[in-house]
């Protein structure tokens, strides 16, 4: 048997593609121009006639991270709310370099809970504060400083007891030539007698969030409930607030961050 030796095939190169003439750009009027042109952001496709273009991404805008930030972010806060002016800056500094362990622990709060902090300090400036074992003579005459504004004043008559066990209580409040009969339990109860008084002045004392047992109310003229209700500064409680959930003992509905219901008074267990 013979046995033949096959050469070796040489691979063929590919032919070389042939240069395609570049077209002769057209003409222009005379000193213009030609724009470039400007292609889709890489990643993406532009759709046909249209022209994508890529524009800078927006910063996002930094919290207040000290004193010189914080303060005046939180008084504007207020401003907005309805709660005070912006003639109060310097109370309102005042009242901040009273709070506990001072402006610097202040701007670390307001940073992390600005609604616990700003409140604090509302509280502590402005609002008419109450225990449950609340004395009433004594809480009215803490209102009366707040009417005088209005030029009203209120008086309690015929105060007695109903319930002692249950702390229950009456008594006839008069304001403004008007009078209603309250009976109340608490410094909440109480207060909702002279809202009721006060109310065709389109005024109302609003109840600020205290995260204790404590009490803490402040006059307001036209309550902007619309920003009450969606504020992260300032926490108040009222029908018009409780947006955050419901009760779970009553399933009345409540405030993202109040400390107990309005309705049968169960504690929540918030941070």
């Amino acid at each position: 048997m013979k046995f033949w030796k096959k050469d070796k095939v040489e691979a063929k190169p590919a032919p070389k593609p042939q240069p395609k003439p570049t077209p002769k750009p057209e003409p222009t009027s005379a000193g213009a121009k030609a724009e470039p042109a400007v292609g889709p952001e890489k990643g993406t496709a532009a759709s046909p006639g249209t022209v994508a273009v890529t524009l800078p991404k927006p910063q996002t805008p930094t919290s207040p991270t000290g004193p010189v930030e914080a303060i005046p972010a939180a008084h504007h806060s207020l401003v907005e709310l309805g709660l005070t002016t912006p003639a109060t800056m310097g109370i309102f500094e005042r009242r901040v370099a009273a709070y506990p362990e001072g402006a610097a622990a202040f701007a670390k709060d307001y940073q992390e809970r600005p609604y616990r902090a700003v409140t604090r300090v509302l509280v502590d400036w402005l609002a008419v504060r109450a225990s449950t074992e609340f004395d009433p003579p004594k809480l009215l005459g803490e209102v009366n400083l707040r009417l005088s504004s209005f030029g009203l004043a209120a008086e309690l008559k015929e105060l007695t007891w109903l319930d002692q066990e249950l702390g229950l209580r009456k008594g006839r409040v008069l304001l403004g030539g008007r009078e209603k009969i309250v009976r109340f339990k608490d410094p909440r109860d109480f207060m909702k007698g002279i809202n009721d008084l006060i109310a065709p002045r389109r005024a109302v004392f609003l109840e600020l969030e205290t995260w204790s047992d404590e009490f803490a109310f402040i006059l307001v003229r036209e309550p902007r409930w619309d920003r009450l209700v969606a504020s992260e500064a300032v926490v108040v409680k009222a029908p018009q607030t409780a947006s955050g959930g419901q009760c779970g003992e009553c399933g009345a509905p409540v405030g993202k961050y109040w400390h107990d219901c309005l309705t049968c008074g169960a504690v929540f267990e918030r941070e």
